[in-house]
């Protein structure tokens, strides 16, 4: 995993999944060229946001798990032809596959029949998008904006629109589905972090649902080379920018929630391999 981020920005972020405290930062000198980016650092999160969409839907009761949704290679939204990477189709298949692989047209097919606040209710229900004030440490959530624009949601619901997360922001979005509701981040025992914007909330079922397919996620889809590091739950992520594309992994195990990002990493396994050697290191016993 060394090698994957020779030269690149790469950082993690881990919290308690049940209280939001956080437990460690890392990055590499190249990332603190620009400052504590892993807490602060805002990036569009690709498809690690397809956790929110899901919830989002969920919700809204649009669909489940089980629920057979359509994968085609590509997709027309309004104007824009939104495709998979490298062009793959599965065809119909249940929501569960369509997140364990990741197919961009499943989610863009689901945001774009969704309200403008959908993505931004969900997301503000896990922790993202509200500003938190943490003593001892420089903190941004991220950014999920109401949008009433077909395309732009569209693009929104795999991660690749207006949507922006920094890697503290990601791993409180995977300690909400670990635990079912918001988590606050806080840095010293004894001063309380405070917090300003969206508050929301999503029933347990959400959850419930949720957590099987970040399951599958490891046990079947993209992220199966960590499979071997304890019961991770988890969502991979590309995101497209210029000059490439910047790899994500966030997820769980345990009460240990985290974010994994590669700046222009490329391949989201890199990031998936780096929270492998991560968690390798964390004793099987260890209780934050």
């Amino acid at each position: 995993a060394v090698n994957s981020v020779q030269g690149k920005q790469a950082m993690i972020v881990a919290v308690q999944a049940s209280t939001g405290k956080i437990l460690a930062v890392a990055q590499n000198r190249d990332a603190d060229r620009d400052g504590l980016v892993a807490t602060s650092g805002l990036y569009p999160p690709g498809s690690t946001f397809k956790i929110v969409t899901s919830a989002a839907a969920f919700h809204d009761d649009m669909s489940n798990p089980d629920a057979i949704v359509p994968c085609p290679g590509e997709i027309q939204i309004g104007e824009r032809t939104i495709p998979n990477y490298d062009g793959f189709a599965l065809g119909p298949v249940p929501l569960r596959t369509a997140f364990a692989q990741s197919c961009n047209t499943t989610f863009a097919d689901l945001a774009s029949r969704m309200g403008p606040t959908a993505l931004t209710h969900a997301a503000a229900a896990m922790g993202l998008g509200a500003e938190y004030d943490v003593p001892g440490l420089d903190v941004k959530s991220g950014s999920v904006p109401v949008e009433p624009q077909l395309v732009a949601r569209s693009e929104d619901g795999f991660g690749q629109g207006r949507v922006l997360a920094s890697p503290l922001g990601m791993a409180l979005v995977a300690a909400a589905a670990a635990s079912g509701r918001a988590q606050v981040p806080t840095l010293i025992y004894g001063r309380e972090t405070e917090v300003n914007g969206p508050r929301a909330s999503l029933a347990e079922n959400v959850y419930q649902q949720l957590r099987p397919m970040m399951r599958a996620v490891v046990t079947e889809g993209t992220a199966t080379s960590i499979a071997g590091a304890g019961e991770v739950y988890g969502k991979t992520g590309e995101a497209e920018v210029a000059g490439g594309s910047h790899a994500w992994f966030t997820g769980y195990r345990g009460d240990i929630a985290f974010a994994t990002l590669i700046v222009l990493g490329g391949d989201s396994t890199n990031s998936v391999n780096l929270t492998r050697d991560f968690l390798g290191a964390v004793p099987g016993d260890y209780r934050p």
